[in-house]
């Protein structure tokens, strides 16, 4: 329970207006949420469909943050928005 909540910490920190929200409110509004995933030949795809909050997520700079998954054979992420 701790790891989720410093994880849901870390994650509020880069969602500009949400950060200082609580974890239920984060999960509503960014994680329980609709999309596509699309896994082969070492990458996977995350295609998120239009959202009220996805342009919160796509102002997040994602190109500091590790596009290789390891728990995945080092497949490499990319995160698409509609």
């Amino acid at each position: 329970m701790m790891m989720a909540d410093t994880l849901y910490t870390m994650l509020a920190r880069h969602l500009r207006g949400f950060e200082e929200c609580d974890a239920p409110t984060l999960y509503r509004h960014f994680i329980d949420g609709k999309g596509t995933i699309e896994i082969s030949r070492g990458k996977v795809n995350v295609f998120y469909p239009r959202r009220a909050h996805n342009p919160i997520l796509r102002a997040v700079p994602w190109d500091q943050f590790p596009r290789v998954l390891p728990g995945l054979n080092n497949a490499e992420l990319t995160l698409h928005f509609q």
